[in-house]
């Protein structure tokens, strides 16, 4: 998933400050090669202790991926996934919270976001990341008796997780981008802040107001051209996008998505491209945005207007030309969704 929000200041890891109000921003590598930033606005607050209170903020988000990064060998989600069947495993509060959260839209999307994929996303080539295949009908059958959130099991009076089949694995990679924004931005409120924008590796977390008193403006990237699709205007609220152009390969002419749906165990094929999801919390928004790729528009938009606090604006291909039908939900109506992208204004401003 990836919301591409653009600035108009080029900061590495450094710190920007300016104007009557302190406007202080830090762009930092998080959870391995994913960009964050995190902008906060103050009149209440001097540089020096604005930077603090960014630098704490960022801590969340490395805690979150020490907890729940696949790669991480002592991580709470590496030692889940060695687990044995009917072996309780503990974890930290934070990681069995996200997981009570996975598993609720795992329900409410009828297994349409599963954590415990990642035998699927390792049989298809895109973890680890290596040469393009395409399983056969029987390798993909083999995996796919390995997924289905129901072979997790949690225990909320003792904080543990169990696997009901040892060769059941979990990725978190769908949710914990989200999870991490929102601490992020919890971890500011804390401290007092009131306006700021934390935005991790696209997924975007609003609070409050930029520096010029106005809602954050957010651009959503359009799936096929250079551009952006439509400019998003926000406040306490968050913003995640899913699409099937961000990984794929291509073998004999045939395009393969990351996205791969767990209840049949292949990439998508419903010609879905973007799904970008506004929701109260970055980790839902998050989840959600990769259930409705899976999901189609139909069925996706069955479930967004069910969801009274959620909207969505959903891509899809359509005709032999390139070109793409966009929706958007009803909360969303009268969104300016132009036909030609056009370049976003900065999202911070």
């Amino acid at each position: 998933m990836s919301l591409l929000v653009r600035t108009t200041f080029l900061i590495g890891a450094g710190l920007l400050c300016f104007g009557c109000r302190t406007v202080c921003r830090m762009e930092e590598m998080v959870m391995g090669p994913i960009m964050a930033r995190i902008t906060v606005v103050s009149d209440r607050m001097s540089a020096e202790e604005t930077e603090s209170v960014i630098r704490d903020a960022f801590a969340s988000i490395h805690k979150v991926d020490r907890l729940m990064s696949k790669y991480k060998k002592e991580s709470d989600v590496s030692r889940l996934n060695r687990s044995d069947a009917g072996v309780w495993v503990e974890v930290d509060a934070m990681t069995f919270t996200v997981f009570e959260e996975s598993q609720r839209i795992a329900e409410l999307t009828g297994g349409a976001f599963d954590v415990t994929a990642l035998p699927l996303s390792s049989l298809w080539s895109f973890w680890p990341r290596g040469e393009p295949v395409v399983p056969s009908e029987e390798e993909i059958e083999r995996a796919r008796s390995h997924v289905g959130y129901r072979k997790l099991s949690l225990n909320r009076s003792t904080r543990s997780l169990m696997k009901s089949d040892a060769e059941t694995k979990v990725d978190l990679a769908g949710i914990a981008k989200g999870y991490a924004a929102d601490r992020a931005m919890e971890a500011l409120r804390r401290k007092g802040v009131r306006d700021a924008l934390v935005e991790i590796g696209g997924e975007t977390r609003s609070m409050g107001k930029n520096k010029s008193g106005k809602p954050w403006r957010i651009g959503v990237l359009h799936p096929i051209k250079r551009g952006f699709l439509t400019i998003l205007e926000l406040s306490n609220k968050a913003v995640a996008t899913s699409g099937d152009y961000m990984k794929f390969f291509v073998v004999e002419g045939k395009t393969y998505s990351h996205l791969i749906d767990p209840r049949t165990g292949r990439p998508i094929s419903n010609d879905v491209c973007s799904v970008t999801v506004i929701a109260e919390n970055c980790t839902e928004a998050d989840a959600l945005a990769t259930a409705i790729s899976v999901l189609g528009i139909e069925e996706g938009f069955e479930l967004i207007e069910s969801l009274p606090a959620a909207e969505a604006i959903i891509a899809r291909r359509v005709g032999e030309e390139g070109g793409i039908e966009v929706r958007v939900s009803s909360g969303l109506k009268g969104l300016s969704i132009p036909q030609e992208a056009e370049r976003a204004p900065a999202s911070a401003r």
